[in-house]
Formats: structure tokens, C-alpha cells, sequence
């Protein structure tokens, strides 16, 4: 018998324990028809079927403009001139 043990479980050990492991979504989003191997996950995290794939069918919230925006930034960086000295 260990001192280290305890009758009851620690916080975090509760959430652990309560958390199922997530089942693979296999649902349409939208009709909720089911999708098997042809679902579509779109960047807003769902699945939805071949009739609902596209961003602008299904309402999506996922902000394609800015994403577009912030990954022209990242890889191309600023280009500025050397200043030249006037004489």
C-alpha cells in the first residue's frame, strides 16, 4: 500500500475519463445524409456530401479572403530599396 494513491481521482484524471473517443463524422453537415468514403471536410471543419461541397452552398464561415491575405504576407516579405546618398 503506497501513500501516493488516492481514494479519489484527481480533476484531471475525471475529464480524461469522461472523454469518448471521437467518432470519424460520416454526415452530411447540411442533409445529414450519410457520406461514407466521399465525404468532403471542408476548412470550417465539417463534412458534407458532393451537393454541398462547395463554400458558397452551404454558408461556410470560414474567412478564405483573409487566410489568402495572411499567407501572401508570410511568404513574401517586404523589398526595400537602399537609400542612395545625394551629393
Amino acid at each position: 500500500a503506497s501513500v501516493s494513491e488516492n481514494a479519489e481521482p484527481t480533476p484531471e484524471e475525471q475529464d480524461k475519463s469522461l472523454d469518448k473517443p471521437k467518432q470519424k463524422k460520416n454526415r452530411c453537415f447540411m442533409c445529414r445524409k450519410k457520406v461514407g468514403l466521399t465525404g468532403f471536410e471542408c476548412r470550417c471543419g465539417n463534412v458534407y456530401c458532393g451537393m454541398h461541397r462547395y463554400s458558397d452552398v452551404h454558408s461556410c464561415s470560414y474567412n478564405y479572403k483573409a487566410d489568402a491575405a495572411e499567407k501572401i504576407r508570410k511568404e513574401n516579405p517586404v523589398v526595400v530599396g537602399e537609400k542612395i546618398q545625394k551629393i
